[in-house]
């Protein structure tokens, strides 16, 4: 799977984002949309209540007020009300959480609203929770006042017991200061909290909650959710912008599962070093070689800048012995059937040809041959040997002229034999070849889907492996770098085929000699 970035996808596959666009388009704008069902018709109603206080410090002056919510929605109210409906205590929670308890301390109001299906049902649950609310509030009080009562008087009676005591002590030894300080102190505490049990018996203050308005139904119409636009250029649009959102996460799919090596990032990563040459993938109709003398544009000089790279990391393999200097052979190799491998061994055997040197260009591929066709004018020749022939027959009978100077191919495809035995033949002859050569260049079969090219390894002095952009599997690509670099010590260069790449202002200055017509670059 590649990792590649959403932007990349999109600008790999933005063919696909652009349909489903289009699609969503189309289906948004043309379907009639349906009629929209009834609304829903519920019952809302309120309870009103205010509230009053003879208490000196105002509403917040019992703090009841702030905790009004709670005592509405929690505890007794919600199992009275829940009763007095007909229903079990334990439903009280769930009526609960149908109303609304709001409390309005600027206006002294308290409001308890509901919606339900039917008016009845929404009255009689507001009436229910504001009566049982304005009960449960009165009974609260009082009972907490009979409580804070109750408390102080048993503290009252328990300190007259212990002051009674403390009397006798001190009656037994009336000179003893200590019981003195003692019966002092518990007679003051007595005496403050009989004061505090008379305010409490003269505090009447309390909060009251009066029945302002009962609950009344009146209907709410609610709609039935969002419903289709009614213009078809509205829905058009919006079925346009969600098949274009639906598309871009396609797109990044499709980038994820693309087997392809679509950049040089991806190339490179996969050669493992950084691309020599890139080569630009025009279309070949006429399937004849870009390098030409004539000729010197973006495409033909490409070729020969992989030379002079062959050419210098060949160099750097000779010794200060001239003598010891050999022909070097350049093998060309790709992963994957079409990858322009045939192409740039004729072109590069080309561009050799074009310095002078005496060239063979050597094909390797028997199962699909072509740099005949690639390098040649005419239909080549079938040669009139058989396998065992090949042997003795001379060198020169098995060579043939090409149109380009100093430039001719050794091409045993049209012999009867198997691929196997034609590469091994081959690799027999390759010191003849090599002996009456300047350079060799061999066009292989793909590494990733013959054995033949292994036969043809150990002879390369230099290897140039052929990616092409958008063609070339990366699982491919990288098994067979993993295999040249375990099979061969030679220099392995990377020609990368279709990157994208801005015109250089350079090419557009003509050069001497005929101009041949471009060809459009895809």
């Amino acid at each position: 799977m590649n990792r590649i970035s959403p932007l990349q996808a999109f600008r790999r596959f933005w063919w696909v984002c652009l349909l489903f666009g289009l699609a969503g388009g189309v289906l948004g704008a043309l379907p009639t949309p349906a009629k929209s069902t009834a609304a829903t018709v519920r019952y809302t109603a309120a309870y009103a209540m205010v509230m009053s206080t003879d208490d000196p410090n105002g509403l917040y002056g019992g703090g009841i007020v702030t905790q009004l919510q709670v005592f509405a929605t929690y505890g007794d109210v919600p199992e009275r009300v829940a009763v007095r409906l007909g229903q079990p205590e334990n439903e009280g929670p769930s009526l609960a959480a149908q109303v609304t308890v709001t409390v309005d301390v600027g206006t002294a109001a308290v409001t308890i609203t509901t919606t339900q299906d039917t008016p009845e049902a929404a009255e009689d649950l507001v009436n229910a929770f504001g009566e049982e609310l304005i009960i449960n509030i009165a009974e609260r009080q009082d009972i907490s006042r009979t409580n804070r009562l109750g408390k102080m008087q048993a503290i009252a009676n328990d300190l007259n017991v212990r002051l009674t005591d403390k009397q006798s002590q001190l009656d037994a030894s009336p000179d003893s200061a200590v019981l003195k300080a003692e019966r002092d102190a518990l007679s003051t505490r007595y005496q403050a909290t009989l004061q505090q049990i008379e305010i409490i018996n003269n505090d009447t203050s309390t909060l009251t909650l009066n029945e302002l308005q009962r609950g009344t139904a009146f209907p709410v119409t609610q709609s039935a959710g969002l419903t289709a636009p009614k213009s078809r250029s509205t829905r058009g649009a919006l079925g346009m912008i969600l098949g274009l959102l639906v598309g871009g996460a396609v797109t990044v799919v499709l980038g994820r599962l693309d087997r392809r090596i679509r950049n040089r990032e991806q190339a490179e990563t996969v050669f493992g070093g950084t691309a020599s040459t890139n080569i630009p993938l025009v279309s070949t109709k006429g399937e004849r070689l870009d390098v030409m003398p004539e000729r010197h544009d973006q495409l033909s000089d490409s070729y020969r800048t992989l030379r002079s790279v062959v050419t210098f990391s060949q160099a750097a393999l000779d010794d200060d012995d001239e003598e010891a200097k050999a022909p070097k052979v350049t093998l060309v190799v790709s992963a994957c059937a079409g990858d322009g491998k045939t192409s740039v061994a004729a072109n590069l055997a080309a561009a050799f040809a074009e310095t002078g040197k005496r060239v063979v260009l050597v094909n390797g591929d028997f199962r699909r041959p072509s740099i005949a066709k690639r390098i040649l004018e005419h239909t080549p020749a079938t040669l009139p040997f058989a396998l065992e022939d090949l042997t003795t027959a001379p060198l020169f009978h098995l060579l043939q002229r090409t149109p380009v100077p100093n430039l001719v191919l050794f091409d045993l495809s049209s012999v009867k034999a198997s691929p196997g035995n034609l590469a091994r033949a081959t690799t027999r002859l390759m010191p003849d070849i090599i002996s009456i050569s300047d350079a060799v260049v061999i066009d292989s079969s793909p590494v990733g889907l013959t054995a033949e090219v292994l036969d043809l390894l150990p002879l390369a002095d230099t290897v140039v492996m052929v990616i092409r952009l958008g063609h070339t599997l990366s699982a491919t690509a990288q098994r067979t770098m993993e295999m040249l670099q375990s099979l061969t010590s030679a220099t392995i260069h990377l020609a990368l085929l279709g990157e994208a790449g801005a015109q250089s202002p350079y090419y557009e200055y003509q050069s001497q000699g005929p101009k041949k017509p471009d060809r459009a670059v895809k």
